[in-house]
């Protein structure tokens, strides 16, 4: 007869375990529990926010000129500035004349310095005539010194040949804005010589002439 070691139960034959408290007879017949894992957790791997990439220009990439680059004077300007200030100077204006003359460029500042030019001669002479004659309503005297005589104008005549002279200086003023004007590639109608058409008339049938 057998009993449980437990609850002292008496156990039937060939039990394995006690039918009142339900313990095992050989506690190595009990069934092994199957362990449990704990389930691993996931490794989460860092988050990284991808930044929005921006729009490549193609023109930048090319080696191309920004949108806002100041514009480059037309092939025509490139080619004759070098030589268009001439007309600028004096008679000089002859050289821009006839080298280029198929160039609308140097036609432009031919016409204005050939403009400038008469004007500065025309001014010339009136202003030697007029003072010519201020002198002989207003002479002027003899200065004796001792080792030299002098002639000394009237005060009228010291007047208009001072105001004389700020014209001549303020036409060379103009000639020196003309210079810089053709030489830099610039169409700009010069102040007050840009007014007279007489010579820019003669000088458009000069070119239409020789470019027939």
């Amino acid at each position: 007869m057998a009993f449980c070691s437990n609850c002292g139960q008496q156990l039937p034959e060939g039990a394995n375990a006690c039918p009142n408290c339900g313990t095992f007879v050989n506690p190595q017949a009990a069934p092994q529990q199957p362990v449990q894992q704990t389930p691993q957790q996931p490794v989460q791997q860092p988050q990284y926010q991808q930044v929005p990439q921006q729009p490549v220009d193609p023109q930048a990439q090319q080696g191309a000129a920004p949108v806002n680059a100041t514009v480059m004077p037309d092939q025509d300007t490139q080619q004759n500035r070098g030589i268009a200030w001439l007309s600028y100077v004096g008679l000089l204006f002859l050289i821009p004349m006839f080298a280029r003359k198929n160039s609308p460029y140097c036609q432009y500042h031919v016409k204005q310095g050939a403009t400038l030019c008469a004007f500065d001669l025309v001014y010339t002479i009136v202003t030697q005539i007029l003072l010519a004659i201020i002198n002989a309503i207003f002479p002027g005297e003899y200065e004796y010194g001792i080792f030299f005589t002098y002639y000394d104008y009237s005060t009228v005549y010291k007047i208009f040949n001072f105001l004389f002279i700020a014209g001549t200086i303020f036409l060379c003023v103009i000639a020196i804005i003309g210079i810089v004007n053709a030489a830099t590639g610039k169409k700009k109608e010069l102040l007050l010589i840009g007014k007279i058409p007489w010579i820019a008339k003669l000088l458009d049938k000069f070119y239409s002439k020789n470019n027939a």
